[in-house]
């Protein structure tokens, strides 16, 4: 896992938090490297969602993992935003953990709390 990784956009200044690198794919051989985002607190959950999914998009990559602190406030603000969240982040966490665990890409974005 690197950190930090800047976009790959000539002036950009915007990074991931980090990016997974060397996971399997579904069909054994290498998967595209995954970028993480880290959130603390979810204060406007559609405006950072909106922010990491445009993120997203300029970098070219096709997934990526977000991480949010396990708070009562986070998993209020999660189960609130449910129903818009499953589209931008559609691998349930407990398959994303296992498919990490076993050291495999988790197959497309997630949101995890830890």
């Amino acid at each position: 896992m690197r950190t930090e990784v800047p976009l790959p956009i000539q002036g950009d200044l915007r990074a991931w938090d980090g990016v997974l690198h060397g996971l399997l794919g579904i069909d054994g051989g290498a998967a595209p490297a995954l970028p993480t985002e880290a959130e603390s607190r979810l204060i406007d959950i559609q405006s950072q969602t909106r922010r990491i999914m445009l993120k997203l998009r300029d970098s070219g990559m096709d997934a990526v993992l977000l991480i949010v602190a396990d708070t009562r406030n986070n998993r209020e603000a999660i189960r609130a935003a449910r129903s818009s969240l499953v589209g931008d982040f559609p691998i349930a966490a407990r398959t994303a953990l296992r498919e990490l665990r076993a050291g495999r890409h988790p197959g497309g974005s997630a949101l995890v709390v830890l």
